[in-house]
């Protein structure tokens, strides 16, 4: 359980082969890839904390939810996801970094508001797929859904009540 601490190229290789898991702390001191950190995860129990936290990550979501999996400090840099992640794995990949999100896939989301609002928090881009909202969404989470998506929108609920001033309801 002793700690580790060294460059993500460095541990990613020391972890390499056949090694007994890890339980220990484990220190990146530099921006590690979405592989090396998937990798030095799978590795270890303990925690990993990131000396460069703004590193850039892109890869599918599978990959990101494995590299994030366990205990990582907050990643601030840009993420990129290559493919269309389910609104549960984006609420997971969006709750690991405070960077903004980038997603290149297109594939259509389904889910109730408070789950599409919560996935699309932060900052997203680059979603073009259809979402459809499942139930009557608020002002607040339609305009956070809204901002996410250049895709369409469909209301499953279309006859819910929205409130708010006339500059968020337009």
């Amino acid at each position: 359980n002793g700690a580790l601490s060294g460059s993500a190229a460095d541990v990613d290789a020391a972890f390499a082969g056949t090694v007994t898991e890890h339980t220990g702390t484990v220190t990146l001191t530099t921006a590690p890839s979405v592989a090396q950190l998937k990798a030095i995860n799978a590795a270890t129990t303990g925690a990993i904390t990131l000396g460069v936290t703004n590193g850039a990550l892109s890869g599918s979501t599978a990959d990101l939810i494995l590299a994030f999996a366990g205990t990582v400090t907050t990643h601030t840099g840009t993420v990129t996801i290559t493919d269309t992640p389910s609104v549960a794995n984006l609420t997971t990949i969006n709750a690991a970094t405070t960077g903004a999100i980038t997603i290149s896939g297109a594939g259509a989301l389904s889910e109730s508001a408070a789950n599409l609002a919560t996935a699309f928090a932060g900052t997203i881009s680059g979603y073009s797929g259809a979402v459809t909202v499942t139930t009557a969404p608020s002002v607040s989470q339609l305009k956070t859904i809204n901002a996410a998506t250049s895709g369409a929108i469909t209301l499953g609920v279309t006859n819910g009540a929205l409130s708010g001033s006339a500059a968020d309801v337009e």
